[in-house]
């Protein structure tokens, strides 16, 4: 006898199919419950009329200005003003942060040290009117200016006094021809100190600070001179005055202004 075969899955019932997957189902859905936004407005065209106004106004405003330009510039080339001469005055040049100035020497004054007259150039002469000591102080030397600001020479007179410290009196004279000149400034011990004539008729000095930074617990011997002056003739005050040097770098005082200028001027120190 044969057995009648079966057919493996014909008996078997298929499984219903449905429409679509279920990530699509699930997409149309999201979908479907997506709330829709609403439609946008056109767009105002106020801001566009406000930006056309703008630029006609800055096009009219250059017109207008060219229009002025032209019309001075042809009155400038049609004519020129004549200026009026004026008398000469003396000028002063106000100092930085302060009140104090670097007039213009008037008429009649030469500036910086000018020779002096026979005479009265000669240290001896000069020793004698300040009466020196043999032994303990002598006239080191006697330059020429018209320090106080007036035709007439005054005389700068320096003193060196023997010792360590090298002390320095420094003199400054009028009526310099006479029997007896006129002091009318004195500035006594300065230490290993020096004094010259500026080129706009003042009074520098130099001098050792002992107790500076710079020199402090130094031997004399190893001091160096730190402490920059400046005098200038008052005449309200009747003597010299000290006053401040106009500067700032790379020369804080006159002093050393003139003597690194010195130094350029011989081809030293460039940078400066």
């Amino acid at each position: 006898m044969s057995t009648p075969s079966t057919e493996t899955g014909k008996d078997q019932e298929m499984p219903p199919q449905t429409p679509g997957s279920f990530h699509t189902q699930e997409t149309v859905q999201q979908e479907k419950g997506f709330p829709q936004l609403p439609p946008q407005p056109p767009r105002s065209t106020r801001n566009r009329w406000f930006v056309v106004a703008a630029i006609g106004v800055v096009l009219v405003l250059i017109l207008s200005i060219g229009a002025v330009v032209i019309a001075q510039w042809g009155q400038r080339s049609g004519g020129q003003v004549q200026p009026i001469p004026t008398a000469p005055r003396t000028t002063a040049t106000a100092t930085p942060g302060g009140t104090d100035i670097t007039p213009t020497p008037p008429s009649g004054v030469t500036p910086g040290p000018q020779p002096g007259p026979a005479g009265v150039k000669d240290l001896a002469y000069w020793d004698a009117i300040i009466d020196t000591q043999s032994g303990v102080n002598k006239v080191e030397s006697v330059s020429f200016a018209n320090i106080m600001d007036t035709p007439a020479l005054q005389a700068l007179v320096t003193v060196r006094y023997t010792g360590a410290d090298a002390r320095l009196d420094v003199y400054v004279f009028n009526n310099i021809a006479s029997a007896k000149p006129t002091q009318i400034f004195k500035l006594a011990g300065l230490v290993k100190g020096d004094a010259s004539i500026s080129h706009y008729n003042t009074v520098m000095t130099a001098e050792v600070d002992k107790n500076s930074t710079l020199n402090a617990g130094k031997s004399m011997a190893n001091m160096t001179s730190d402490l920059f002056r400046e005098f200038n003739w008052s005449s309200k005050a009747g003597t010299l005055v000290q006053t401040a040097f106009p500067g700032l770098f790379p020369d804080l005082t006159r002093y050393q202004a003139e003597a690194d200028q010195l130094q350029v001027n011989q081809g030293h120190q460039p940078w400066k």
